[in-house]
Order: structure tokens, then sequence, then C-alpha cells
């Protein structure tokens, strides 16, 4: 990826081990990291509050740190954030878009009907599972490779 590191601006705990976190391109997200915490041993100290609330910037913004000397970097707290945010109709409309997936195309890719795939476009919510299927071809398009299969219209998908 050509993008350059993420930076932080700056960091604030918040309760039930979450951050807001201010980046220096000027976007705010909150950071909920209670799955982290849970999956890696090495943060559990972090699931003691008074501990958790001790976060600040490191080494210029590029990640968070506490004064036990656990850290966590600015890149994976902008991946683990924006799996956080709201995936929406327009998050999947952009999503298709981004992919040039016809209705057909992108009900094949995600193993949906043609109908799910229109009432996601028109505003229905959205399943966390396909939500996370989404994210990860963004984050991966080797994934929407390996998946896609180029349909013409009206016609069923052919045979593998």
């Amino acid at each position: 990826m050509s993008e350059s590191l993420p930076r932080l601006k700056s960091v604030k705990a918040l309760p039930g081990r979450k951050l807001k976190l201010v980046w220096r391109d000027g976007e705010t997200r909150l950071c909920d990291l209670t799955g982290l915490i849970a999956r890696s041993k090495s943060l559990a100290p972090l699931e003691v509050a008074v501990t958790f609330a001790k976060v600040k910037l490191i080494d210029w913004g590029a990640g968070v740190g506490w004064p036990n000397g656990l850290d966590v970097s600015a890149q994976t707290l902008r991946r683990i954030s924006g799996e956080q945010l709201n995936f929406d109709a327009e998050s999947f409309r952009a999503w298709q878009a981004a992919f040039s997936l016809s209705n057909q195309e992108a009900a094949d890719a995600l193993g949906l009907t043609l109908g799910t795939i229109k009432n996601y476009r028109n505003g229905h919510a959205i399943s966390s599972a396909v939500a996370i299927a989404c994210r990860a071809m963004i984050n991966d398009p080797h994934v929407i490779a390996a998946h896609y299969r180029p349909r013409k219209p009206g016609r069923p998908l052919a045979a593998a």
C-alpha cells in the first residue's frame, strides 16, 4: 500500500475499555479495545480500569501506550476502529461500486440472494458477518478476486 502510516494527535480513555482517538488528519473515532484485550493475554493488565485510564500517545503519535510498557500501534487502532464503524446502506453501495459489481455479482460473491442485496442497498440492516466480509474485500482485494465470478445479466452462474 502507498498509504502513509496513520498518526494520532490525541487519545483519551473512556469507560468500558474504549479510546477516543483524534487522528492528525482531523478524523475522530471511538475504538473499543474489549475484544483485543480479551484475545491477547499480554494485554490482560488493561482490564483494570485504573490502568487502562493511564493511556498516552507514544512515538510521536505512532501508537498509544501505558506506564506498564504495553502499547498498541496507531495502525492497529485505525484498523480496529474502522471495523467498528457503522456499515450501512451507503457503505454497502460504496463497497459494491468500488468493485463495479452488479447486484447479482455482489450476491454471488457474498453467498446471498439478489433480494437480500437489494434490501441492503435500500437501507435494511446489514449483518455483522456481511460487513466483515465486505471490509475484508476492501482491505485485501485478493479476497474479492477469490470469490468473484462475472455474470451476464439474466444468466445463471456458470459451473466452475
